[in-house]
């Protein structure tokens, strides 16, 4: 991976006869990757190198000239190649699109940074639901025309190849992907040689190159140290990805975050907004507060401007899961960087540690979990932030994660929208009542349509399992289920609390319900574990050690290397999707939303995304409709539970009430598909974050920062008497509320006073509170900085179930959210 040609895109074009000179510009966008005739017009150039490869560069590449002299005479690829270049030429030069339309004075860059992105099984940077969410991000930000720039790195060896040995026993292979075979070209600089990007790192320079991948109409840069300027050691920084090794995964995170935004620098990006998903980019924001500290601004006006018009996608609903280093080892690592500036460290401190996702949260005004109830379990986590602010006030949004439909609807489904729905549903995913004329698809064709895309499923599976027992020279059996068979599929990261072993905890039970010659039933896993999950593996060598009892051969398959092509047809060609996390340690989940959009039906523990997708016709819950958090005492009654309803509900009704099953397919479709859509969710990140932080761009740095020297001494000032300001009387007149306020240098509009109230009080945290703003303060005379406050008065006063309540809290009317200082003071009424 050391020298990347320049050429690799010219000796394509040079190869290709001019009729089809338009393949190049075709297979160096991933468009493809959503457009079913793009990549059926791939396979037919070489179907056995289309499937094994799924990369148009190396198949041109491979590809002899002879074969496009033949295809030159060929009519049908003739008129399939027109017809896939006409659609994307119209695609890339559309002059109205949904952003434009919405946002038309819009004129900066959105700016989105992340560790992995699974956008094809051709770009190997991923390793699970982050990088795929941020691929399907991504190209919808692309259908949308968002001016969308993303920002990660290469990974020489990607994650891993998994092979799964004779034991069970997962191997991680790590092969070394070539960069000029990849649909990818190298950035150069004005003089012709490649562009490098100086990221300071310990006492030197380390050089990164960068690479762009066009994903339809984003640009997605990406970073590697991979080049002849640098030692050795530097070279190997993006040799894997999630790198085992602390000094290396602390350098990703600074190449990620500094080394991206100095890339945007090169190239001349100004950002309006910054997207950081998840904590590993979180050094960006402190790349952007130096440089406009070295503009002439203070610390506070430098923050203010990158807090304002940051967004932080947190995914992790556990503490342990947050990225943590030693602080000094972070320092030495950004010695040359900070010079001298090692307190812009104590933004991300906990104790004697830099948290990325605290570093994240205290430099970004808008902070969302992945799902309601994950925003939920993240606000818990992190209240210590906003000391004395209830709950349900702690500006931590639910954003639930969709999935790019395009991307993931099955070949066969897809026909069915265009003919019965129309194809607007492929522009207008997210609007629900499009897609209620799924009722309109005949019940017969439903059914053959996802028959067929179970035979497809099980010829994957027949081919994987053969070709794992060629290597290994072993014969495990061959799957001999028929499409009319109940299959069952449980697909995703082996990590121990998702419990991919829940529905083998009693074996003899399980057995009498997939042995049932009447009613035959069919489990099929799939998943990594982290190579450093020992617990993972251990799942992974159970579920397969059961695979081989005699009583569970040939009715129970695992699947070896999981990823992004064998997932797109796992997830249409199962009947049942198997979800078992331990609640509430699944932030939100995708895979489930992929399945449902293909009329799989889910049977999922009550958590993550199903708590909002689950309305009791389009799967199942298994256990109990609760979101209070589960431990290990609960997988006993989960596993139960889970059996009764293999055995009860599932198995009866798909073997014999087809009726009810595809009703339930239709429900699952007409319920999933718009509500659990990217375009759903990126629509989303714009009217709640992106439009609001382009907003306070404009504010805080126009006319020379104006904006951002104003709330800087507005926060200076506040900050600076707050230890003072003092709720210091509230009491009760005849039907008048007075209360009475010392705001020491203050003045009434740098604050708001509020009524608090409501029932079932907890400390401060009551159910439904009702907040009401006292107005109009008057001085006393006696005190030139005491104020008194006045509203009605109140009912339920002697009604102990109800809680009454004063506060105070700082007031701009540029504050993304009220309690964005994390300052408030209470006093009680009684």
């Amino acid at each position: 991976m050391v020298d990347v040609s320049h050429s690799t895109e010219e000796l394509i074009r040079k190869k290709l006869p001019y009729p089809l000179k338009d393949l190049a510009d075709l297979a160096y966008n991933y468009w493809w990757s959503w457009n079913r005739r793009a990549t059926k017009l791939w396979e037919y150039i070489d179907p056995e190198h289309w499937r094994e490869y799924k990369n148009p560069v190396k198949l041109l590449l491979d590809t002899p000239e002879g074969r496009f002299r033949e295809l030159l005479k060929d009519d049908n690829f003739m008129n399939l190649y027109e017809l896939v270049i006409e659609q994307f030429e119209t695609y890339m030069h559309a002059t109205s699109t949904w952003f434009s339309t919405n946002y038309p004075k819009w004129d900066k860059p959105i700016v989105y940074l992340c560790m992995e992105y699974g956008i094809s099984k051709s770009l190997p940077i991923y390793s699970g639901g982050l990088g795929i969410l941020a691929g399907d991000h991504v190209k919808t930000a692309s259908d949308l025309g968002l001016p969308f720039i993303a920002v990660g790195l290469l990974y020489k060896h990607g994650y891993f190849k998994q092979e799964i040995d004779k034991n069970g026993r997962q191997r991680e292979v790590f092969p070394e992907y070539r960069p000029e075979e990849m649909p990818i070209k190298p950035l150069l600089g004005k003089d012709g040689d490649l562009l490098l990007i100086e990221v300071p790192i310990e006492d030197r320079i380390v050089y990164a190159r960068a690479f762009e991948v066009n994903v339809g109409r984003v640009k997605l840069y990406l970073l590697d140290t991979d080049v002849p300027e640098n030692s050795p050691d530097d070279r190997t920084i993006c040799d894997y990805l999630y790198n085992a090794e602390m000094d290396k995964r602390i350098k990703q995170e600074i190449l990620l975050g500094i080394g991206g935004m100095r890339l945007l620098k090169a190239l001349g990006v100004e950002p309006g907004v910054v997207h950081l998903n998840e904590g590993h980019p979180s050094f960006a924001n402190l790349q952007r507060i130096i440089w406009y500290m070295e503009k002439g601004l203070t610390f506070t006006e430098a923050l203010s401007i990158v807090r304002g018009t940051t967004v932080f996608t947190t995914h992790t609903p556990v503490p342990a899961g947050h990225d943590r280093f030693p602080i000094e080892e972070v320092k030495k690592r950004l010695a040359k960087f900070l010079d001298g500036r090692e307190d812009l460290l104590e933004l991300g401190r906990e104790g004697d540690q830099l948290n990325m996702t605290l570093l994240a949260i205290r430099t970004s005004s808008y902070v969302n979990g992945v799902s309601k109830l994950h925003a939920e379990v993240s606000k818990r986590m992190w209240k210590d932030l906003w000391p004395g602010v209830p709950l349900d006030e702690i500006p931590i949004e639910g954003i639930t994660n969709g999935v790019h439909t395009m991307t993931w609807v099955h070949n066969e489904m897809r026909k069915l929208f265009d003919r019965y729905i129309g194809k607007v549903w492929r522009e207008h995913t997210n609007i629900e009542g499009i897609w209620y004329a799924v009722e309109r698809i005949p019940d017969g064709e439903l059914w053959e349509a996802h028959l067929e895309a179970k035979r497809e499923f099980i010829e994957l599976l027949r081919r994987k399992v053969m070709e794992r027992n060629k290597r290994l020279g072993i014969n495990d059996p061959i799957p001999e289920m028929d499409e009319n068979s109940l299959i069952i599929g449980f697909a995703r990261r082996f990590a121990t609390y998702k419990r991919a072993t829940l529905i083998l905890t009693d074996l003899d039970r399980l057995k009498k319900i997939l042995n049932d010659p009447e009613r035959p039933v069919y489990i099929v896993f799939g998943g990594k574990a982290h190579p450093r999950d020992e617990g993972g593996k251990e799942f992974l060598k159970r579920v397969y050690e059961v695979s081989q009892m005699p009583e569970f051969k040939g009715k129970i398959f695992v699947m070896e290397n999981y990823d992004m092509g064998s997932a797109r047809l796992m997830v249409a060609g199962v009947d049942v999707w198997l979800n078992t996390p331990r609640r509430p340690m699944e932030a939100s989940g995708t895979s489930g939303m992929k399945a449902g959009l293909n009329g799989v039906l889910n049977a999922s523990v009550y958590d993550g995304w199903w708590v909002e997708g689950y309305n009791g016709k389009n799967g199942w819950v298994i256990g109990e409709e609760s979101t209070e958090p589960e431990s290990e005492e609960d997988d006993i009654k989960d596993a139960q539970a889970l059996y009764d309803l293999l055995e009860k509900e599932i198995i009866p009704t798909y073997y014999g009430n087809q009726a009810r099953w595809i009703y339930m397919m239709k429900e699952s479709i007409k319920s999933i598909a718009p509500r659990f859509s990217t375009h759903r969710m990126v629509k989303e990140y714009m009217d709640k974050f992106y439009s609001k932080a382009m907003s306070n761009y404009i504010w805080l740095t126009r006319e020379n920062y104006r904006g951002a020297k104003e709330i800087a001494a507005w926060k200076d000032r506040v900050i600076g008497s707050w230890k003072n300001v003092e709720l210091r009387e509230a009491r009760i007149e005849g039907n008048r509320l007075e209360v009475r306020v010392y705001l020491d240098g203050l003045k009434p509009e740098d604050v708001e006073v509020e009524l608090y109230y409501g029932v079932r009080a907890q400390g401060y945290e009551i159910e439904k509170p009702h907040i009401v703003e006292l107005r109009h303060p008057r001085r006393l005379d006696s005190n030139e900085w005491l104020y008194v406050y006045e509203g009605n008065a109140l009912r339920h006063l002697s009604d102990p179930c109800w809680h009454y309540a004063v506060r105070i809290h700082p007031h701009h009317e540029k504050l993304p959210h009220k309690f964005l200082l994390g300052l408030v003071k209470w006093l009680g009424i009684s």
